[in-house]
């Protein structure tokens, strides 16, 4: 069997197989109608794998054959050679004319052969290239969808998230003894009043259905020629104001001590503490003794929840003199709303902790 029939088969065989690749992605291209996901990247890929198998196969068969031409080259080239010395016998050179003009149709055929093989070769190269862009494709819309799906995901984690808050609000009502309306401004920041832990220290839960709903934290409408993020404090309603943009601020109901009634004026929150340390003067020691054991001298009253101060204390000031005012939490949730013999401005322990977080430091109090 020569090597020109050996070749035609090689090169039948290949095309055979590029065929039925072709053949088998434009049938998978056109069942596929939902994108290339799962088990249609596993066949392309396949795909992939027996293109590249073929342009191994094509270049293998490209190589014997330019080896078959060269080696015919060559004789041909040594042959030219011999023809053109001077000192050659008319039987020699008989012999070499002979030998090239029967290797005329073997040198045409391996020319021939070589086209094939480069052509198949080049068929092949295309067809992996072809196959690599679809694999490329097939993942890139897989990962779309894997995107797709996980925002849909998402989506359906925050629709059960807004039920779970739907139903919880439900619960707040529960909690609030069903004494407000679901519209009321009161009922928005009920469960801030649930028991909690802050720091160290356990707040208990504020009996709201005892409170009179007017003093618990809320958004109201506020007309004021105050600026956004004033203090107001008005003593006689037993209202603080938190001043908001849109004509509204943030109402905290407040109990008033008998400092509370006699100092108004405007001043700065100087500094702000969290589970402050309570000293009492030495009017109230003289007073009540037992409390000598908290006096200056011996360090004050630590922070914790029986401490008068409460849970947050704002101290403030005007310019750099303290004012001996201060709007502290208090444990004593039924003073709010009610006028002492002493102390200054007092919040239940849960609304003291969100004025802190809503007021820095240099924030201008107004005490009406």
């Amino acid at each position: 069997m020569t090597f020109s029939s050996t070749f035609r088969r090689g090169c039948g065989a290949v095309l055979v197989l590029m065929l039925a690749l072709i053949l088998s992605a434009c049938s998978s291209t056109s069942s596929s109608t939902s994108g290339y996901l799962g088990a249609s990247i596993s066949s392309i890929s396949a795909k992939k794998k027996a293109a590249s198998k073929t342009v191994k196969t094509t270049k293998s068969v490209l190589r014997k054959a330019r080896k078959q031409l060269d080696a015919l080259e060559r004789r041909e080239a040594r042959d030219d050679r011999r023809l053109k010395r001077k000192k050659i016998s008319k039987t020699y050179r008989a012999k070499l004319e002979a030998r090239k003009g029967k290797r005329k149709v073997p040198l045409r055929n391996a020319k021939r052969d070589v086209k094939k093989a480069k052509t198949a070769y080049d068929r092949a190269l295309r067809a992996e290239r072809r196959a690599q862009r679809r694999l490329k494709t097939a993942q890139r819309r897989k990962d779309a969808s894997e995107r797709r799906a996980a925002a849909a995901k998402k989506r359906k984690l925050l629709a059960q998230e807004k039920r779970k808050n739907s139903s919880s609000g439900k619960i707040t009502s529960a909690f609030a003894g069903g004494l407000f309306r679901s519209s009321d401004p009161a009922l928005k920041n009920i469960n801030d009043y649930r028991a909690r832990t802050d720091g160290d220290f356990k707040l208990a839960a504020i009996p709201v259905k005892k409170l009179d709903k007017r003093l618990l934290r809320q958004q109201v409408k506020y007309r004021t020629r105050h600026k956004v993020g004033t203090l107001v404090v008005d003593p006689k309603s037993k209202y603080l104001y938190l001043i908001q943009s849109g004509g509204k601020a943030m109402r905290y109901g407040i109990g008033v001590g008998k400092a509370g009634f006699e100092w108004s004026g405007a001043a700065h929150v100087g500094w702000k503490q969290k589970w402050p340390t309570w000293t009492p003067p030495e009017e109230m020691i003289a007073r009540k003794r037992s409390l000598r054991k908290w006096s200056a001298k011996n360090g004050g009253m630590p922070g914790g929840v029986k401490n008068p101060l409460g849970a947050r204390a704002l101290y403030l000031m005007q310019g750099r003199v303290d004012t001996l005012y201060r709007l502290h939490g208090t444990p004593e949730w039924k003073s709010i709303g009610t006028a002492a013999p002493s102390g200054c401005i007092r919040l239940m322990n849960q609304d003291v902790i969100d004025l802190y977080k809503r007021v820095p430091n240099g924030t201008k109090v107004v005490v009406l």
